[in-house]
């Protein structure tokens, strides 16, 4: 394997970027070259801060900002694919194209990374892009796309089980009612998207998929030369889900590689337990607690 390039996009990534960028380092070993092109925006921490230091430490790190882009682009889903297009844009301009792009989520969803797992994406040469694995349950329920696994949206799924959930005429004043009512709508999440994180053992077989991201996926950088994140038409999907129904409509063939593991728990699938998706709904019902300097305290040490 001779040469990698490592993009991803940053906002507020001051707690997990220089950790992550290291991990990803660490990781890809085994390639001749590893080079680093980083697109940030929105920062409202050091984040700035520890990019420039990063490319002072590492002739083969580069990134670039675009400012305050949440004014311009208010809706989050389109103002990350505008950033992700930004890498496209520079891996196009590079002069000697390296043979493979690896694509990260640099927030601390690539804690179990490393050069076993990488390695086990070039056991076999049939794809065009490899989404990873997470032991506890894929998670990335939003960019999957998949026959019979998720079909389509999750939120329109969610939609459909909240507008046929059978809604009783409860009283209010009644504690039992309540956790009734809360019980139901949580089933809807459920169905929706938990249900669906399932557990891949590393061993299984490669699963064929439409669509898929889970905070890592590695790419041959030809698709970025045909493909990129720009919309074709008014559509609700997501950047990831956009890029990859091309590539899928021209031939391209994506993989979940069950041995690609990227992380173990993290702050998704772990919402599989009841008790987690309840606790975390009451903390974000009390602002009180949710702002308050211990939780996020709290929340460093456990990533919750």
């Amino acid at each position: 394997m001779n040469s990698i390039l490592v993009v991803g996009t940053i906002r507020n990534g001051e707690r997990s970027l220089q950790k992550e960028i290291f991990k990803c380092l660490n990781a890809l070993s085994s390639f001749e070259k590893v080079s680093f092109y980083l697109v940030e925006s929105d920062s409202t921490d050091k984040s700035l801060e520890i990019l420039d230091k990063l490319k002072i430490l590492n002739s083969n790190f580069d990134f670039i900002s675009l400012g305050n882009l949440s004014s311009s682009i208010p809706e989050q889903y389109n103002r990350i694919r505008h950033c992700r297009n930004e890498y496209v844009k520079h891996l196009r301009n590079i002069e000697e194209k390296p043979e493979f792009v690896l694509v990260v989520d640099l927030d601390g969803m690539n804690s179990a990374l490393n050069s076993k797992s990488i390695n086990s994406c070039f056991v076999r040469d049939d794809w065009d892009a490899v989404i990873a694995n997470q032991t506890f349950g894929y998670y990335d329920i939003l960019a999957l796309r998949h026959p019979s696994w998720q079909i389509s949206d999750w939120r329109l799924d969610h939609e459909y089980y909240k507008n046929n959930l059978n809604r009783l005429e409860l009283s209010r004043s009644s504690i039992v009612n309540k956790i009734k009512k809360y019980l139901d709508l949580d089933k809807t999440q459920y169905l929706a998207i938990y249900s669906k994180m399932i557990t891949i053992p590393r061993k299984n077989e490669w699963i064929k998929v439409d669509s898929g991201f889970g905070g890592a996926a590695i790419y041959k950088s030809q698709v970025f030369i045909n493909y990129d994140y720009s919309k074709e038409f008014e559509t609700n999907e997501t950047d990831h889900v956009t890029l990859h129904r091309k590539l899928i409509r021209d031939g391209g063939r994506i993989f979940i590689n069950p041995a690609f593991i990227n992380s173990h728990f993290n702050t998704y699938n772990l919402n599989k337990f009841l008790i987690i998706r309840s606790f975390r709904t009451f903390i974000w019902n009390r602002k009180y607690i949710y702002q308050s300097k211990f939780y996020k305290n709290l929340k460093k040490l456990i990533r919750i």
